[in-house]
């Protein structure tokens, strides 16, 4: 009865509670870490549902997440649960017990233990981290040495991984050079992100083991500071059994290194990191910075090649510059060679290079034209680099390559500007305010002079010419004893002469110096003879002669007798007046001689500026020798010109010297000088042609037609335009005629308009200037704490005018009217 009772009981917990099934979960993995997610598939026979609560988790494993896929037709089942689970600490880990539901059956999973583990580190294996310096300057390449040292057996190595925490830094650029070790050596391994070739050294004694591995590396650091480079960690799993070579592929990116451990493989994960690694970056020192450093460092080497040698204005050459030294292809960058000072103004340059890598450095290939039939050779190229060695700039010169570049079509130069892009233009830079204006004192005299002048221009005008006739007689005086030191002198001794009462004790005296200085004995004796040839030679009467000679006896008579008579020096006046006047006519030619003479009394600078003109013409074009001795024949026509010696050639002859050099804004300015001499002169007005036309910016003039005008052709203008008007007003006077008179009103318009123009010219017209370096920053005020007024920098011969002047800096406007402050230092303002 009671087997029957626990039947029926049984019978009816089954109808009334659902089924349970018991399965076995599928472990993927056959290794399991602590900082890896581990994955269990669940196979069912039907179709669950995932379960309507989280499992809970275990002490020592966290479900991450359950995903239920159908599988119909499947050979396993009709439905699997994906389990990705998290083993929580190392040792022995149980996955927890599972349900899953499918109409009236519960499916529960087997629990299951597993061994976790974590990646340990590995006394077989060492990594360090070397830099070549601990102290570098911004920008300078630095070359770190990475060493791997790992005796475990390379084929027993997968999974690699290497991510230094710096090759993300945005501040530090890594370069990985390209490897030149031999193929034997070479091998490829991971880091951050990267394949690259390292060189691999086996042990003698192991010859299973991977070796020491070495990789150089090189870091650039933006910005000065103190870097530390964190530990960088090495870390890869060993096989608990391995077969194969470690290369199985026979190439360098096959290596186990880059594969990933298969799931069915049981493996050890293993690592070794490097201290921290503390840099100390020093900022480049602004004393010596051009304002395009080409950023190149030392030990470096230059070298450059041109072809063809032989060719036409316009047609395409090509240019290559290969870089050497310690940094590597990467690093390496050729500054913009349009901006050379040899190169700006006579060749037109491509600066998209291109960039061909080669062993000891990188070679850099592009096109250029030549723009002028004065090139007579590629000139020697100039770089700044920085020598951290002394902590100081310096210059890399290369050698010039001879040219011959021939006319075409007739045509001698062309434009730079005529090639779209070729000119830089001035963008405004938005950031950074300007300087505060000062109310001035002179800004307050210069408003009451110019209303004044408004007011009172008649008068003025009037004043002009009565000031002319008044003072024409003492200017012609002063003129000539400046010009004339013998004059001078002799005017002064008649001067003192006359100042002397007659009878005087000191009037013979002073007669005696008189006759002295004029005729050029200076402070000599005076004898009798001495009066007698002088007086003679002047056509003096001969009773005057003689009365001269009896004073001389008289006054020896009264100096060296010893009776001492007395002596009567009677109309010496008139006679020193006749005497200064003959000497007046007959001195007159003389004078005119001897300023015939002046310039070649002065030929010093004129003869050795053209000696040094063609010495440099004879030595190597283009080179520094070339360059040097142009320079200084300029600065030696210069010093003529300034002492008045042909003013205008030699303006003239040093502005083609300082364009032989390169020099486009000394030439500029020297040609501008020239033009002041000689205004029409049809060579002058062609050289500035040519050297505006090579210059670099292209700023265009936005000014008003009269400011345009030069002042040295308006002010000869306007003389002529005077003189012909006061000779047509006294013509119309004399015979009143109608034509006469209506010329004469028109000439006096004339007259007016340009009195008007040389008025406005020398009131409000500022000095005008030219930039002569090759690269200065302008800045929106008087000092370098000011930010850029554009982004690009202004270039050799850029034209401008100079408004205000403030301690070391100049304001200075542009043909565009926009204004700006540089140095007074990098411009040379035209007179």
């Amino acid at each position: 009865m009671r087997y029957r009772l626990a039947l029926l009981t049984s019978f009816l917990l089954a109808a009334v509670l659902p089924a349970q099934q018991t399965v076995d979960p599928f472990l993927v993995e056959q290794s399991w870490f602590t900082d890896r997610t581990a994955t269990a598939r669940v196979y069912f026979d039907k179709v669950v549902e995932l379960p309507e609560t989280t499992p809970k988790n275990s002490d020592d494993c966290r479900i991450l997440d359950i995903e239920v896929e159908e599988t119909p037709g499947g050979k396993k089942g009709e439905s699997v649960a994906v389990i990705h689970f998290l083993p929580t600490k190392t040792g022995l880990v149980t996955l927890p017990l599972l349900e899953f539901v499918s109409g009236d059956i519960i499916y529960q999973t087997k629990p299951v233990q597993i061994m976790a583990g974590e990646p340990q580190l590995s006394a077989a294996m060492s990594l360090t981290l070397k830099p070549a310096a601990r102290r570098v300057y911004a920008g300078e390449p630095l070359r770190v040495d990475l060493t791997w040292d790992c005796s475990l057996p390379a084929a027993s190595l997968k999974a690699l991984n290497l991510q230094p925490s710096f090759f993300t830094d945005p501040g530090i650029e890594v370069v990985i050079p390209r490897s030149t070790t031999d193929a034997e050596q070479q091998v490829g391994i991971p880091i951050g992100g990267r394949r690259v070739i390292a060189k691999r050294t086996l042990y003698q004694d192991q010859a299973e083991a991977l070796g020491l591995v070495e990789l150089p590396l090189y870091l650039r650091f933006t910005n000065p500071g103190t870097y530390t480079l964190p530990p960088v960690r090495l870390e890869c799993a060993q096989l608990t059994k391995w077969d194969g070579d470690f290369g199985r592929y026979a190439a360098y990116f096959n290596n186990g290194l880059f594969e990933p451990v298969d799931a069915s493989d049981r493996y050890g994960r293993f690592y070794t990191t490097t201290p921290e690694t503390r840099i100390e970056v020093l900022p480049l020192p602004a004393e010596g910075q051009d304002a395009e450093f080409s950023g190149l460092f030392m030990p470096l080497e230059i070298d450059v090649s041109v072809s063809p040698k032989e060719i036409e204005i316009g047609q395409l050459m090509e240019l290559e510059i290969t870089l050497s030294g310690d940094a590597p292809h990467g690093m390496l960058e050729l500054p913009v060679l349009s901006h050379q000072t040899g190169l700006r103004g006579r060749f037109l340059v491509d600066d998209n290079y291109e960039r061909l890598w080669q062993e000891n450095g990188t070679l850099f290939r592009t096109r250029l034209r030549a723009l002028t039939t004065f090139v007579q050779a590629f000139p020697s190229l100039r770089f700044q680099v920085f020598d951290p060695a002394v902590g100081k700039f310096g210059m890399i010169s290369t050698a010039p390559i001879p040219l011959h570049v021939k006319s075409n079509k007739g045509r001698e130069f062309i434009p730079l500007k005529s090639y779209e892009g070729a000119a830089v233009k001035l963008t405004s830079l938005q950031e950074g305010i300007w300087h505060n204006l000062e109310a001035t004192q002179m800004n307050d005299i210069m408003n009451t002079i110019h209303g004044f002048l408004n007011q009172a221009f008649w008068p003025l005008l009037a004043l002009g010419p009565l000031g002319f006739f008044i003072l024409l007689r003492v200017a012609r005086e002063r003129r000539r004893r400046a010009l004339d030191p013998r004059y001078r002198m002799r005017a002064e001794a008649y001067a003192a002469f006359r100042k002397i009462p007659a009878g005087a004790p000191g009037k013979w005296t002073g007669f005696l110096r008189f006759m002295a200085v004029s005729f050029g004995a200076g402070d000599k004796a005076w004898t009798v003879g001495d009066s007698t040839q002088a007086l003679e030679s002047l056509g003096v009467s001969p009773e005057e002669i003689e009365q001269i000679r009896a004073m001389h006896a008289a006054a020896d008579a009264h100096d060296f007798s010893a009776e001492h008579p007395g002596a009567t020096f009677s109309n010496l006046d008139q006679l020193a007046r006749r005497v200064a006047k003959r000497i007046r006519t007959i001195a007159l030619p003389i004078l005119c001689a001897g300023l015939l003479l002046i310039p070649f009394a002065k030929a010093d600078d004129w003869s050795e500026a053209g000696q040094l003109f063609e010495q440099a013409q004879s030595t190597p074009a283009g080179s520094e020798a070339a360059n040097a001795l142009y320079q200084d024949s300029a600065l030696r026509f210069q010093a003529a010109a300034e002492s008045k010696d042909h003013p205008g050639e030699a303006w003239y002859n040093a502005g083609n010297a300082w364009f032989q050099a390169g020099a486009l804004g000394r030439s500029i300015a020297a040609y501008q000088e020239a033009r002041q001499y000689r205004p029409f002169d049809s060579k002058i007005t062609d050289n500035l042609t040519a050297a505006r036309a090579l210059t670099l910016n292209d700023v265009p003039a936005s000014q008003v037609w009269w400011r345009k005008i030069p002042g040295y052709w308006l002010k000869p203008l306007l003389l002529i335009v005077n003189f012909l008007f006061w000779g047509l007003f006294l013509l119309s006077i004399r015979y009143e005629k109608r034509a006469l008179t209506l010329s004469t009103i028109t000439c006096g318009l004339c007259l007016l308009v340009l009195a008007g123009l040389v008025l406005t010219n020398t009131l409000f017209k500022h000095p005008a200037g030219v930039v002569i370096v090759d690269a200065v920053l302008a800045k929106k005020g008087p000092g370098y704490a000011y930010a850029n007024a554009f982004n690009e920098p202004l270039h050799d011969g850029l034209e401008l005018t100079i408004i205000a002047n403030r301690g070391d800096w100049a304001l200075i406007g542009l043909p565009d009217s926009r204004q700006c402050w540089i140095p007074k230092s990098q411009l040379q303002d035209i007179h």
